[in-house]
């Protein structure tokens, strides 16, 4: 007897207002994930600066059926070393039931695709060493480097 498999067509674009029911459920799951708690204006802020005519962040959703499953959050900077750009991506999350069908995979693709038509000569993001779901992942996408994060937080 064959095992019938089905493919879930994943359709990446850009966010929008009407998005944010979803939006709100995926990125309070993320923060839950890195152990954060929402925070109702951190999280009114960032949602105005994805969804403004003029984003600061700019955000993108992976949709699987026409149902919002993954959200990633990213922005460019400046080089100081040359006349290019960089994109940072700063949040990628996809819902646990829909991992592993391609959903953060195609989120990637379309940053590095947009990076590329901004001018950027690199794009980069950050993880957890522990985060190894996610690592299986960027291991095969994107090669690791050898700098070491380190951090002070300016805040009380």
């Amino acid at each position: 007897m064959l095992k019938e498999t089905v493919t879930l067509a994943i359709h990446i674009r850009k966010i929008e207002a009407n998005d944010k029911v979803e939006w709100l459920e995926l990125y309070h799951a993320y923060l839950k994930f890195y152990e954060s708690v929402p925070n109702d204006f951190s999280t009114e802020l960032v949602w105005s600066r994805l969804t403004k005519s003029d984003p600061e962040i700019q955000g993108l959703v992976a949709e699987e059926n026409g149902e919002v499953v993954g959200i990633c959050h990213f922005h460019y900077q400046l080089s100081t070393w040359s006349n290019t750009w960089n994109c940072y991506l700063e949040d990628l999350y996809v819902s646990e039931a829909s991992r592993g069908q391609g959903a953060a995979r195609a989120l990637i693709a379309e940053v590095k695709k947009k990076a590329i038509e901004q001018g950027c000569t690199e794009l980069f993001w950050i993880t957890k060493e522990s985060n190894a779901v996610a690592r299986r992942l960027y291991d095969k996408v994107a090669n690791v480097s050898d700098f070491i994060r380190y951090e002070i937080s300016l805040e009380d």
